[in-house]
């Protein structure tokens, strides 16, 4: 409940990382440009381009085309042929669409490792009970 209560400011602060990482992109001074690498990964994989929108790219330094990570024949990529979804809007539907399942995968994996506790317990318990009861052998 916690989280939904501060899923605003949880929301709004992804966002702001998001345009921090493309305000970066384009950074030549770090050796390892590690948002220009995670905005390439993300815009890839979930084929959206821009925090809300294709056009975002225009405010960062972008006024012809896009990254090339937005585009699916990245050799033509232009605004018109680059995904149109924005990557935060992609990411928010996929988790509201499927919060129930992702909350049940969680509840799942805790009650398998209350199972698995439950289990080792018992057979400790087992253990002991059945050594309590050897008789040592005589010599």
């Amino acid at each position: 409940k916690q989280w939904y209560q501060r899923r605003v400011a949880i929301t709004a602060g992804i966002k702001d990382q998001f345009s921090d990482c493309m305000g970066k992109y384009d950074n030549t001074t770090t050796p390892n440009n590690v948002c220009k690498d995670a905005i390439d990964s993300v815009q890839s994989v979930l084929h959206c381009c821009g925090v809300n929108k294709t056009t975002d790219w225009k405010d960062y330094n972008h006024p012809l085309a896009p990254p090339e990570s937005c585009c699916e024949d990245q050799t033509k990529c232009n605004y018109s042929t680059a995904y149109q979804d924005g990557c935060f809007t992609v990411i928010n539907t996929f988790v509201n669409h499927n919060a129930k399942y992702i909350g049940f995968g969680v509840l799942g994996v805790a009650l398998v490792e209350l199972l698995g506790m439950s289990l080792a317990c018992y057979l400790r318990t087992f253990i002991i009970k059945r050594t309590e009861y050897l008789e040592p052998h005589a010599a």
